[in-house]
């Protein structure tokens, strides 16, 4: 009983909805917390596809400097039915994909082109891509 109990609790960190979210990012930015100098923007192109929560095999077999994420499961981080400013997708290998729309778009679903960053953190640095993702 406390296992169905736990299940339907958690339920809405599980759902995701029958989307695919289609990204593209152009810039990369680094902020190292040690050393100031190494901090800064570059051009990179990589790409990042998931299809109901999970990332496309094609997107996991890319060479990392095309490839965006390694996270291979996503989940959204809102609670179900909130109406916010952006949507967060985290992923299991601790990255953050957050996209930006209009307050409570995204109660109705995403559909279309919106700006988008990709986080990823370690001890010493802060590493941010910024793009777009195309969501249908």
């Amino acid at each position: 009983m406390r296992n169905i109990f736990l299940a339907i609790l958690l339920l809405p960190c599980w759902s995701f909805a029958a989307e695919t979210i289609n990204c593209y990012f152009d810039k990369f930015h680094q902020v190292n917390h040690e050393v100031p100098e190494m901090t800064g923007y570059a051009a990179i192109d990589q790409s990042l596809e998931i299809v109901v929560g999970k990332t496309l095999e094609e997107t996991l077999k890319l060479d990392g400097k095309k490839r965006a994420a390694n996270s291979a499961n996503w989940v959204i981080l809102e609670p179900k039915g909130w109406e916010t400013y952006s949507t967060t997708y985290a992923g299991d290998f601790g990255e953050l994909l957050t996209i930006e729309h209009k307050l409570g778009e995204n109660s109705k679903g995403l559909n279309g082109w919106y700006k988008a960053s990709l986080i990823s953190s370690k001890i010493i640095t802060t590493h941010t891509s910024l793009g777009k993702c195309l969501i249908k």
